[in-house]
């Protein structure tokens, strides 16, 4: 069969449609669309946090458990309540080649979002939890403003640019969220 004859038994509309796969095969990736949520960049506040501020790697696999939660308005602290099995809230910043997640746990459910560190500036999309019920309602209202929290963070702190042990997290309303450093999850 020459090439002549074999064109002529395939119809031009399957050459067409052909042809519209192979293109479309070609093309890039769509753009990702914009998330829903507002995000809020964090600024680095001291020599750590200003060091680590030069590349988003600066706290990719690093893991922190929330210590205390500082009230703006001077009255007590925020208590800082743990799960059923005694697991602490907690907050790890993962990376794999560009992607940059932010993962823990709330006290009941486990979140995860994105988060981008550049220019000196720190920004958390406000992560999605799990829907597990929570067993006390103030540990229900708690991880709420938890997660909200972690959208609304205006500026950070590390104790040290090398080796921090230290995190702190200053909100958009003056509350103070002070972690320390667990063991760091396996690199990927």
């Amino acid at each position: 069969m020459s090439i002549v004859s074999y064109t002529r038994a395939v119809p031009p509309a399957l050459l067409a449609l052909g042809f519209a796969v192979l293109l479309a095969a070609c093309a890039g990736k769509p753009a990702t669309p914009a998330p829903s949520e507002p995000k809020v960049q964090a600024r680095a506040q001291g020599p750590g946090a200003a060091n680590a501020a030069t590349s988003a790697d600066s706290l990719a696999q690093t893991s922190w458990e929330l210590e205390r939660w500082t009230r703006s308005d001077g009255g007590p602290a925020r208590a800082v309540p743990r799960g059923a099995n005694g697991e602490p809230v907690q907050l790890t910043f993962l990376a794999q080649g560009r992607q940059y997640r932010v993962t823990g746990f709330a006290g009941c459910n486990r979140h995860a979002g994105t988060y981008l560190l550049s220019g000196g500036a720190l920004t958390i999309q406000a992560p999605a939890a799990t829907r597990m019920a929570c067993p006390q309602p103030e540990l229900a209202a708690f991880e709420s403003a938890y997660l909200q929290a972690l959208g609304q963070v205006h500026t950070f702190s590390l104790d040290s640019g090398g080796a921090p042990r230290r995190l702190s997290f200053t909100l958009q309303n003056g509350d103070v969220l002070d972690y320390v450093r667990r063991a760091d999850p396996p690199t990927p």
